[in-house]
This record gives structure tokens, sequence and C-alpha cells, in this order.
């Protein structure tokens, strides 16, 4: 049965009515479940209410073991149960997906794999509507940043795992009023790995990714910030999901003076974040391209700042390596070493050109070749208004400019379009 609260707008209330004079009418006692306790004075008003709170980790990973027995190994069933926070009937239900998906895949072991699947899919994230949906397929081998800031990455992923450890056994949860999520902020260039780091988390966790543009949740309107703010972590809650919030200089940006009531209500909206961030139990991370762009007071209260540097020289030829490890045909001509030393851009960047250059190829039905690299690199540079210089370009400068050659891979202009 549905919780009795989940009935929206004027049904509620009317159901509210209903239910006060079933209450009075009745000679024995009643109960209701429901997701939320009832705003004082609304209908009805219960005698007592009992906030029962979610099943901790012994108690979820008895019921993993109760519903899949010796199927799963032990080390899984701890995993599933420390990263995924299910009721027991979400629990049953994930246990005989996980079985059918086995039983159908090769009836075999179970995988940590299929565990997660499972446990995934009966979280039911509802975010569709405030929130891109990001499939994290990047691993720990794709994303290419410094190995302290691949340290710190773990790490999060690390809390996620313990975290029952820490705050439930070890009794630190009692040493704080706040909540046990974990806020991340990333912080680099466009292009430099914020976005792959959160998928890479979301992979190895086997949690869904949901993107959300901060930029878009703030409203001229007072008061309208933080019902959007609100409706993200509403519908956030019990998803068991990773939220990236997107431009996070938005909300996050240095508080000002006072001037006026604007003033005001912009520092209310970054309080009234940092408190939907302590009070979600999930893991929220923001991504900013400048870390002084931010309130000091707000970074204190963050769990983990990693900083995304520009890819260097070495770092660059390991992207381009992996941006091309595919099954497209190289020309002999490929130099990736003069491509990392000569175009200092970022892996964004780096993945834009080699997709390009790979169409280009395709057009050719030829080899991706240099000059098609050459070509992705100079419509690259359009886009970031850079000048392409000689000095940048060396021996590969005649390739990097506009030729017949080029120009015939442009789609010509239908007739009678004029200019």
């Amino acid at each position: 049965m549905e919780p009795w609260d989940s009935v929206g707008g004027g049904e509620r209330d009317v159901l509210g009515k209903a239910l006060q004079q079933a209450f009075a009418d009745h000679p024995l006692p009643l109960f209701l479940s429901g997701d939320s306790s009832r705003a004082p004075g609304r209908r009805p008003s219960p005698d007592l209410v009992l906030a029962i709170g979610e099943p901790d980790y012994a108690t979820r990973r008895a019921h993993w073991a109760a519903a899949l027995g010796d199927r799963a190994t032990a080390g899984d069933l701890d995993q599933v149960a420390a990263t995924f926070r299910l009721g027991a009937d979400a629990i049953a239900a994930a246990a005989q997906m996980a079985l059918t998906i086995t039983a159908w895949e090769n009836d075999g072991a179970m995988s940590l794999s299929t565990l997660r699947t499972a446990a995934r899919l009966q979280s039911q994230p509802r975010l569709s509507d405030v929130a891109q949906h990001i499939e994290a397929r990047f691993t720990w081998d794709d994303i290419v940043i410094p190995a302290e800031r691949v340290t710190q990455l773990q790490e999060i992923s690390m809390q996620v795992l313990h975290r029952h450890v820490v705050y439930e056994s070890w009794g630190f949860g009692r040493k704080s009023t706040r909540g046990r999520g974990i806020s991340a902020l990333f912080v680099g260039d466009s292009g430099t790995g914020k976005t792959m780091a959160a998928e890479v988390i979301g992979n190895e966790l086997g949690m869904d990714v949901y993107k959300i543009d901060l930029a878009g949740l703030i409203s001229k309107y007072i008061g309208e910030t933080e019902k959007n703010l609100a409706r993200v972590f509403d519908q956030a809650e019990g998803a068991n999901a990773i939220l990236l919030f997107d431009e996070a200089d938005a909300v996050f940006g240095k508080r000002t003076e006072v001037r006026d009531s604007h003033d005001r209500y912009a520092n209310i909206e970054v309080s009234y974040l940092l408190q939907k961030m302590e009070e979600y139990d999930g893991i929220v991370i923001l991504s900013s391209n400048l870390r002084a762009n931010l309130d000091e007071a707000f970074l204190r209260r963050l769990t983990s700042i990693v900083e995304f540097p520009f890819p260097d020289e070495d770092d660059r030829r390991r992207i381009w390596e992996l941006n091309l490890a595919t099954a497209a045909p190289l020309d002999d001509d490929i130099d990736l070493d003069f491509m990392a030393k000569r175009i200092r851009v970022t892996g964004g960047n780096i993945k834009n050109i080699a997709i390009l250059a790979a169409f280009l190829a395709a057009e050719e039905g030829s080899a991706i070749a240099m000059r098609h690299l050459m070509h992705a690199t100079r419509r690259e540079y359009q886009k970031l208004g850079r000048l392409v210089t000689e000095s940048d370009f060396a021996h590969w400068y005649g390739e990097a400019q506009p030729s017949e050659q080029l120009a015939d891979l442009e789609p010509a202009r239908p007739a009678g379009t004029g200019e």
C-alpha cells in the first residue's frame, strides 16, 4: 500500500478529513504510515507520531543475507549493504531481480555488478525532471590527473563503503549533528575531468549520477530558488544517487555585504543549500571553474576539495592515446608527441578534436591522419577564440590552414539559399 501522504494537492486534504472522522468513530487504535510527519494543525491530528528511521547497516546486511543465502559472496553483500540504503521490501525485490539476472545470464555465481544493478533499480530515482542522468561508464584507468588527485577521489568512494563502521559501529555518528553524507568540490578549468571523475566514482560504487545545473535553479523571485533546491533534494531522497551540481559559483559565490533585500536573500540561498547538503545522506559533488570565486565559509564545511589542474605534456600524451585507442585505423604519420607538446588544450578539447578528426577521415574513407587532426584542431581553436600560429603548429602549420581539399569536406549550400 502506498503511504497515505503520497496523495497530492486537494485530495490529500479531503482524505485527511475522512481519516479524522474515521479516527473519531473507530473504537480500536488505528495506524497510518507515511513518508513524512504532518505539519501542526493539519488533518488528521494523530495522538502520537513516531519517526522510524531507515534500517542501519547491520539490518540491511541481514536482509540481503536472508534473501540470497550463499548465492552471493559475503564481501559482495557487505558492499551492497553499505552502499545502498534500502528497506526490507526493496532489498527483497532487488535480491529476486539479481537472482533472475544471474539465471538468465549464465546460471553461475552472482556478481557484484549484478547486485549493484538490482539495488540501483530499486532505488527508483525521481530526478528526471530536474536533472540529467549520466551513465557512469568511466573507470580509474580512463581519467588522467595527478596521482594525489586520484587518491582523493578514491577516499570519497572509501567513505561510502565504510561509513557504517565509522558512524555506527565506532559511534562517530553520535559526535556530530550533521548528516552522514559526503560533500565534495571539484575545481578546475572546463574539460579537466570534473564530470568524468564523478562518473568514475559512480561506476566504482554502482550508483547513478545526476547532473544538476545550479544556474538553472536560480530565480530572481524571492523564495523560488529555495523551492527549486528543496524539490531537487526531496526527489533525491532515497535515490542512492550522486548529485553533481554544475556551476557552483552561481550559488556559492562570495557572500556580499547586505545593502538591500536582494543581497540578504542571496545570502539566505547559500545557507539554505548548505543545510540541504548536510541533511542529504548521499554524495553531493559541486563543480566550479575557479576556487577564488567561492565563499571561504562554505569551503570549510565540505568533506573534500579536489583540484583538477590543466594537463601537462605527459598527461596530454596519455589523453591522446586514450581517445584514439579505438577500432579506427590510424595513419603512420600520426605524431602524438607533437600533439601533446604543441597543442596545449584540456582533455575535453582533445576529445572533441579526436572525434571530429574521425568524422573527417570517415568522410574520406581513409585512416585518421595528421591532416585530419590539424583540421579538427583548427576548429577547436576557433571555438576557444585562439589563433592558429606557426609557433604552435610548426611544420604542420600548412595542414592547419583552410585548403581546397579540406574545404571540399564542408557541406555544400543548397541551391537557392542566397549567399
